[in-house]
């Protein structure tokens, strides 16, 4: 009820031709190769690697003597196997970079885009579908269906997460899987976790606070061990990949140190201003494009009272993955793209408890109805002609 129409929506405004964001250009790519060669390495792409490409048509690193790229491979595994049935083969196009557009265009094999749209697609559409799942726990199944589909229509998961094959819609994927499990299957829960450590290390903020969580509320070691082995798996399994296709067991794999030392610096001013930007930017802020969210805010704290363990732990996981992501990196989240990207898993982890923040503080009060469901239909109007116009 919810996956389907949406995949169809989102597949129908999905962008399958150039130009396409350089992030999710470099997850295409090793997906296309991994389903036709079954290797990441990209021996026809190694022109990206010379100064005049480097970092401005895809994020494209050296891999012992070729080139792979920087990302994590789990956008590329759950793309891949839409690349392995699709017919048709790469073409060779010229491609300019949106990072420095002066610089003179490349020629390169571009594979199809269909296979990565429908991935992007099928994978935001089931993460709201999985949320539904969990909604479905916690309030009538009206309110799960209607606030499933804001989730889905009033934020970024449509413009951006679906719009092309970014990690954002395979790890949103893990994590709203993950948090549907969780109520009753701890260790398939952390399995989920897991497969979206192997998608974004980040995401293993998330998948912390659930397990410890639970186990302080019960007084047992044992679900942070069931969360914590299934998520355990994913970060052992990144480790090996960056060891065997990096030369170096290590987390980071292609990303680039930076992003370790902006989390150390100490610069709080600079930090505060950074959050502060996230969340009002006219062009990246969370709470101007999906002005819904601020009415949600003064009910957390009743929702916190009746929220289960699950909950809290997925809502706190995404306030902390929030937290450390804008302490690591630009508010930005880069440039060729309208609205917010990096929230995306926060608000996918968080949204059991704004559910229950509607229906413990929202519902009650008739006036603060009337003011939800006008910036609900403000966040949808947004995010449609964003979807649309690209």
């Amino acid at each position: 009820v919810v996956a389907g129409p949406l995949f169809v929506l989102f597949l129908l405004t999905a962008n399958r031709s150039v130009p396409y964001h350089i992030d999710a250009f470099s997850n295409v790519l090793p997906a296309w190769s991994l389903a036709t060669t079954g290797s990441v390495y990209l021996p026809e792409h190694e022109v990206l690697l010379e100064p005049g490409h480097y970092r401005n048509v895809g994020w494209i690193v050296p891999a012992g003597d070729t080139a792979v790229s920087k990302y994590p491979p789990g956008t590329a595994l759950v793309a891949a196997p839409f690349y392995a049935v699709w017919p048709q083969d790469a073409e060779v196009l010229t491609v300019r970079g949106l990072n420095r557009p002066g610089v003179p265009a490349v020629d390169i094999p571009v594979p199809p885009f269909w296979p990565a749209s429908i991935a992007a697609s099928l994978s935001v559409a089931l993460a709201i579908g999985f949320l539904a799942l969990s909604f479905r726990g916690l309030a009538t199944g009206s309110i799960a269906l209607v606030a499933a589909y804001i989730a889905g229509l009033g934020t970024a998961a449509w413009s951006v997460a679906a719009n092309e094959l970014w990690q954002h819609g395979p790890g949103m994927m893990w994590i709203a899987l993950a948090g549907a499990l969780a109520a009753g299957h701890l260790v398939a829960s952390g399995l989920a976790y897991g497969m979206a450590v192997v998608t974004r290390p980040m995401n293993a903020l998330i998948a912390a606070p659930v397990g410890l969580y639970v186990a302080w509320q019960r007084r047992s070691l044992r679900p942070a061990l069931e969360v914590g082995a299934g998520a355990l798996l994913g970060l052992g399994a990144l480790i090996a990949y960056n060891a065997a296709v990096f030369g170096e067991p290590s987390i980071l794999g292609g990303y680039e140190q930076g992003f370790v030392d902006n989390a150390r610096n100490l610069d709080l001013v600079g930090y505060v201003r950074n959050v502060g930007l996230a969340l009002f930017s006219p062009t990246r802020g969370l709470l101007i494009w999906s002005p819904f969210l601020i009415v949600l805010l003064p009910g957390l704290r009743a929702a916190w009272r009746v929220a289960p363990g699950w909950v809290r732990g997925g809502a706190i996981g995404g306030v902390l993955y929030l937290l450390v992501q804008y302490k690591a990196n630009r508010f930005s989240g880069g440039d060729g793209f309208v609205t917010y990207r990096y929230p995306l898993e926060a608000i996918t982890a968080a949204a059991p408890l704004l559910l229950l923040s509607y229906t413990q503080w929202v519902a009650d009060r008739p006036h603060m109805v009337r003011v939800f469901r006008i910036l609900v239909y403000v966040s949808i109007a947004a995010h449609t002609a964003l979807a649309i116009a690209r």
